[in-house]
């Protein structure tokens, strides 16, 4: 239906003037007829772009923030093993163990983490010597790592209270989580080798220690 602009009179669509008054209607512009036969006006691409653009930046938040909670503590996926440990007021220094290695796994006793709390012993083999470490955790967890504060070179640590330090550039770390807490090395824990736990023994995959590369 038409309205005429002047005397407001409804007219069929297809009429050029106006039944009542005789004004006479302007043609219909080509982008109009376009419009008409199409049946919806084009939307322009730029919603389409913000759109996707929008999906790709929303999926790329929520992989950061799951990466995060999961890459935030590397220690969250060792064994428990007890119910938890109290270190508060302690200064506790590596006991040297002796690991054995069979059938591709590198082996030391449980017992001997849980009496020393924390320990250390080497891997030599296929060309290679790597030190290696294992400690407590205070939730109970057993860590095995590799024992090296790589940028300083130091391969020795010890246990403060609730955090992990270096004996030669005293960098701490949270004894929990391996975050750093101060010092020149933060960014660079001691680095987690994962281990499994059976019959009172602590087993790490040999070729995990044998391929690993310092990261500086």
């Amino acid at each position: 239906m038409k309205v005429c602009p002047k005397c407001k009179t409804k007219n069929d669509d297809g009429s050029r003037v106006c039944k009542q008054c005789g004004a006479q209607f302007s043609a219909p512009s080509l982008q109009e007829k376009r419009e008409k036969v199409v049946g919806v006006q084009k939307k322009s691409p730029w919603k389409l772009i913000v759109m996707v653009l929008s999906v790709f930046v929303l999926g790329g938040i929520a992989y950061w923030v799951i990466e995060a909670k999961t890459s935030s503590n590397p220690t969250v996926g060792s064994p428990l093993v007890s119910g938890g440990v109290d270190y508060t007021g302690q200064t506790i220094r590596m006991t040297d163990i002796v690991a054995k290695v069979e059938k591709g796994r590198i082996a030391i006793p449980l017992s001997a983490v849980k009496d020393n709390n924390i320990v250390r012993f080497e891997y030599e083999g296929k060309g290679v010597q790597v030190p290696l470490l294992s400690y407590m955790t205070l939730a109970g967890r057993v860590v095995t790592a590799i024992s090296m504060c790589e940028p300083c070179r130091s391969t020795r640590f010890h246990i403060q209270d609730k955090t992990l330090v270096c004996n030669a550039c005293y960098t701490e770390w949270n004894l929990e989580t391996l975050q750093g807490i101060k010092g020149g090395c933060m960014n660079y824990p001691p680095e987690v080798i994962p281990n499994t736990v059976e019959n009172d023994q602590i087993l790490i995959k040999e070729e995990l220690v044998v391929n690993w590369k310092p990261r500086v």
